[in-house]
């Protein structure tokens, strides 16, 4: 795992830890019937993928410092 680079581990472990949060939230919600059940999942998805941006918004300045370094690119 080590040989991950900072920026993707650090942006794993804000997807994992904002997605956790959302999914508990949501654990709480349990659907009658199936109508309910398409708009919760589709609540999940967007729980999930607001987890997943707000990751990626962290990881941005680690990405672009690693990316710099790997390509070797003057500022």
């Amino acid at each position: 795992m080590q040989a991950l680079p900072v920026w993707f581990r650090k942006f794993l472990v804000d997807f994992i830890e904002t997605g956790i949060g959302a999914i508990l939230a949501l654990q709480l919600a349990l659907p009658a019937n199936t109508d309910e059940a398409v708009r919760l999942a589709a609540v999940l998805g967007g729980a999930v993928f607001g987890a997943l941006v707000s990751a990626f918004r962290r990881a941005v300045p680690g990405l672009v410092a690693w990316l710099r370094d790997v390509l070797a690119v003057q500022e």
